[in-house]
């Protein structure tokens, strides 16, 4: 008797060093993996989907930056691009000209974007006026392979990135609080309203303003002894952290989560832990700032 080909399950990492893909089977093992320079991604886009797709995976869970819950490709528009990544969708750049590479290659694949930690229904609303970063999609997909990986119902996950750190709170199997990376940068307000009304200010004036150890420190030890939670660090810096359970594995954890949540997505074995990421809405969805509707007028004519 034949042999029955093997139901594949794509996860992309999208890092800010390196894009991870990461290739499981129905019962979540890795059969392939591999990265590629971020900075080689724009030029390779159209290869690295065409490999993909090569493989005729049952689904692909697409890099999604700043998340949006389960967008199929092909209804990835300028205003979805813009969302994801909150850059002009007509400029190249890794994440955007890979979801265009998607959705000309992986349509026929079950290919979709997964939502950010904002957009998740498990956080109260409360927590969210405001902001846009409680976490960045691959956060999710990082302890959403930790949910699994470990079947752990309650614990925090600081992840300790080259250039992010961020934290995500799991209480009874749901995502319940996040803090990004740009939350956790440290940048004063009245240093930005002084950068934007003398000079200018723009992202990598917020991302290189360092990470906050103290900070991230007295979050994670917060939840910790409120809500007797276990800690996971993970991520390429996670030893400047000195609390905290870590694993060394070969593999990027959220390139991982994201097959992992493909799978889950499209019915497979571990569907089980799909509700886990019930979701809608968008990042900016909770914003409540003065004049914030002129820009919401301006993405819709995108």
């Amino acid at each position: 008797m034949a042999r029955q080909p093997l139901m594949i399950y794509v996860g992309i990492d999208p890092g800010s060093e390196t894009y991870a893909f990461a290739f499981v089977d129905e019962l979540g093992n890795l059969i392939k993996y591999f990265e590629i320079c971020t900075d080689l991604v724009e030029k390779s886009s159209i290869f690295l989907a065409k490999l993909i797709a090569d493989y005729r995976p049952m689904a692909v869970a697409l890099p999604s930056g700043h998340g949006l819950p389960f967008y199929n490709i092909r209804n990835i528009n300028n205003r979805e691009i813009f969302i994801l990544t909150l850059k002009d969708p007509l400029s190249h750049g890794p994440l955007r000209d890979f979801l265009l590479a998607s959705k000309q290659y992986l349509s026929f694949y079950n290919s979709f974007t997964i939502p950010s930690v904002i957009e998740l229904n498990s956080l109260p609303n409360d927590r969210k006026v405001n902001v846009i970063d409680k976490g960045t999609a691959d956060k999710v997909a990082s302890t959403f392979f930790y949910r699994v990986y470990l079947k752990l119902d309650n614990f925090i996950l600081v992840e300790m990135g080259r250039r992010f750190t961020a934290i995500v709170i799991v209480i009874n199997g749901k995502i319940v609080d996040g803090y990004g990376g740009t939350y956790l940068s440290g940048l004063d307000g009245e240093i930005a309203y002084l950068l934007h009304k003398y000079s200018r200010i723009d992202k990598s004036t917020v991302y290189n303003v360092g990470r906050n150890l103290e900070l991230t420190r007295i979050i994670v030890e917060w939840y910790s002894d409120k809500y007797k939670l276990p800690i996971i660090v993970s991520g390429y810096n996670k030893n400047y952290l000195e609390i905290g359970k870590k694993y060394d594995f070969k593999f990027k954890e959220a390139a991982v989560g994201a097959a992992f949540i493909a799978n889950a997505y499209s019915g497979g074995l571990l569907r089980h832990y799909i509700s886990m990421l019930d979701s809608s809405g968008t990042p900016i969805s909770f914003v409540r700032l003065k004049e914030w509707d002129e820009i919401i007028s301006w993405i819709e004519t995108l």
